[in-house]
């Protein structure tokens, strides 16, 4: 190969990863200090000023050294972690007894298999129904797993709102067989179309609670009450409401909107279920807490469909929203700083992403944020001056106007002579 050639290659290679390994300061308004790091892994959780003062998306973050090198992280949403074998019994007796319950058994086909929930396929809606888990070796001798269960449906077809919860767990067992019973006092049965069972593990996820400032006013033309919840502020990552009433025996269809200027035209709807308690002889449970499609806008509203019944007593509403973390590699014990604000900053793209997934998070450290700083190498771009035309909408019109009085002028002096 040329060496003038092999050279230039090289230069090129030097200066694209110095580029990148160079930070423009002036480009972000914020900084926080990253307090506290060591070396190895380190797992920060924002907060609501980073929230608050970064870009949709949080694509504007960057992790940044005492030399001025961005360090390239991770951003994860710790959200639940799940994980499930599933089985699919030999259903055997699957019957109703009327006034009583609905009833099937499930045969796992041998023991030993950990079990500790099942979730019940059914054509049937709008229902609550308490539900008994069973198990057994032989079919003979039953052992009550829970005697506490329950499961619902609402459905309004109407609204195109459905909302249905059917999965019921238990301690875990390794019986061969098990039994479920669906409460049928009302004489109305749920039908048992199908049950998969399963060994469930879940890991909550690491969230916080707020509460926002709440208006109430109703809705008579809909027979509801409209709900308006303000978080203070945009940007927190809310995916999650409950609310906390005196009531009992209630059951309510629930739609969700979310705005971020609460714009008659500008809300759009997020979410929508059912919320409901009953404390009577033949059922007992509840669902004060539904889950929406995760939003950052400052406002929701929940609109509750009361139909003819009384307004229900809203003692308080909690809107909860999932912590996000950055994760990042630290080489030396030097000051590291977190730098958000850039309207016009776009995602990352490390390496760290290809690799992130072989990583062990188990032994990272727990790090945290300083306070919000005004970052003094920023500086802010000038805005764009509007042409005459945008900053005057009557421009156009102006010189039409102009333009024909011109020209009836020039015909009147033609005509005049």
């Amino acid at each position: 190969m040329d060496k003038k050639i092999m050279f230039s290659f090289l230069g090129v290679l030097v200066i694209g990863s110095v580029a990148y390994a160079d930070f423009s300061l002036s480009q972000w308004q914020y900084k926080k200090e990253i307090l506290d790091v060591k070396k190895g892994l380190n797992k920060v959780s924002l907060d609501n000023e980073v929230f608050a003062n970064s870009n949709e998306g949080l694509a504007d973050m960057r992790i940044v050294d005492d030399s001025n090198r961005e360090i390239p992280y991770k951003l994860i949403a710790t959200r639940n972690e799940e994980g499930r074998k599933e089985y699919s019994p030999r259903l055997i007796n699957n019957s109703v007894a009327d006034g009583k319950y609905s009833m099937v058994i499930m045969d796992l086909g041998e023991r030993g298999i950990i079990t500790n929930s099942l979730k019940i396929g059914t054509s049937s809606d709008n229902f609550q129904r308490n539900v008994t888990v069973h198990g057994s070796e032989d079919q003979e001798n039953w052992n009550v797993l829970n005697s506490e269960g329950y499961i619902y449906d609402y459905t309004d077809k109407k609204a195109g709102i459905k909302s249905q919860d059917t999965r019921v767990s238990f301690p875990d067992t390794t019986f061969r067989f098990l039994k479920v019973e669906i409460s049928n006092v009302e004489n109305n049965p749920v039908m048992i179309n199908s049950v998969s069972v399963s060994q469930y593990i879940r890991k909550g996820a690491k969230e916080f609670s707020i509460s926002p400032k709440i208006e109430s006013s109703p809705d008579d033309r809909n027979k509801a009450t409209v709900l308006i919840a303000d978080l203070g502020q945009g940007g927190i990552p809310t995916g999650r409401i409950s609310i906390a009433t005196v009531d009992e025996n209630f059951n309510r269809g629930v739609v969700v909107y979310s705005s971020n200027d609460r714009g008659v035209e500008n809300w759009k709807r997020v979410g929508y279920g059912n919320l409901f308690r009953y404390k009577t002889p033949g059922f007992s449970g509840e669902n004060l807490a539904m889950d929406i499609d995760e939003t950052t806008d400052r406002y929701i509203k929940m609109v509750i469909y009361n139909k003819d019944n009384a307004p229900l007593g809203i003692r308080e509403v909690k809107m909860l929203a999932t912590y996000r973390e950055l994760v990042f590699q630290a080489d030396s014990n030097e000051k590291y700083f977190l730098f958000y604000g850039n309207r016009k900053a776009d995602t990352p793209e490390y390496d760290l992403e290809k690799y992130f997934q072989y990583l062990d998070l188990t032994g990272s450290w727990e790090v945290s944020l300083g306070a919000q700083q005004d970052n003094r190498g920023f500086i802010e771009e000038k805005r764009e001056e509007k042409p005459l035309t945008e900053r005057n909408p009557y421009f156009f019109t102006v010189v039409l106007v102009a333009t024909g009085l011109l020209l009836l002028l020039v015909v009147y002096k033609f005509l005049k002579k």
